[in-house]
């Protein structure tokens, strides 16, 4: 049913190949700050590999939206005039999680908490996780 399918949890992994490019000696890409955004759905497919950005000291900022739900998948549900059927998730606090990790987390739950957060998470030298709390029914 889903046509996002293939590319859930893509996010996170590809990071770390873009930083592993600016790695080269380059200089117009060495040690650039890579940035990721995903979803808590597609996160949750490869959270596991936050530990690789650990391991590696991977400048990767990922930027998590967590709404609890699949919402790809809840909204092609809606469209096709079908119930909204397993597609809610019941989730940890992610950024707790890039805590245990070894990575710099932050949980952003108000509008006025952003900006300093994505300040603090992009000049953290390794590997950063900033988990904002948004609303499933904001499409």
């Amino acid at each position: 049913m889903s046509g996002y399918l293939g590319s859930i949890g893509f996010s996170l992994p590809a990071a770390l190949g873009a930083w592993a490019a600016t790695q080269e000696d380059d200089p117009f890409y060495h040690g650039r700050k890579v940035v990721s955004i995903s979803g808590d759905g597609g996160f949750g497919q490869y959270m596991g590999e936050l530990l690789t950005a650990v391991k590696y000291g991977m400048s990767i900022t990922h930027v998590l939206l967590n709404n609890s739900e699949l919402g790809k998948i809840s909204k092609e549900q809606r469209a096709g005039n079908w119930r909204v059927w397993q597609t809610s998730l019941h989730n940890p606090s992610f950024a707790a999680y890039a805590e245990i990790c070894g990575a710099l987390g932050i949980r952003v739950t108000r509008e006025d908490e952003l900006d300093d957060a994505l300040a603090r998470a992009l000049a953290h030298a390794g590997p950063s996780l900033v988990e904002i709390v948004s609303d499933p029914d904001l499409a």
